[in-house]
């Protein structure tokens, strides 16, 4: 799922004091955010403002999202090109007709 550069992005505390539900709710239905959108890595947890509008945990109104900052959408954009990357290097490190090795 690609992510909208525009769209607000949450930590799990920052979810967590936005909707007023604590930490242990958002653990507790990880599964579930994870299928609205969430991703939970080494990094945190990613939780955009749309994935809370699924469930239901927030206003889906427009004027309750707040604008992502500069620096939200610029990390945005390097995730994206970071997996780009990783992308990338993978489809590169696979032999082709071209290039593959000789055998001798």
């Amino acid at each position: 799922m690609m992510m909208n550069l525009n769209e607000r992005v949450y930590s799990l505390r920052q979810a967590a004091d936005l909707t007023g539900f604590s930490q242990g709710k958002f653990r507790y239905n990880k599964d579930k955010l994870v299928a609205a959108g969430a991703t939970v890595s080494d990094e945190g947890w990613r939780i955009p403002h749309t994935t809370l509008q699924m469930l239901g945990w927030v206003d889906p109104s427009p004027s309750n999202v707040p604008a992502p900052s500069a620096l939200e959408i610029a990390e945005a954009r390097v995730r994206e090109l970071e997996a780009e990357v990783a992308a990338l290097r993978e489809e590169l490190s696979q032999p082709t007709g071209l290039f593959r090795r000789r055998r001798r």
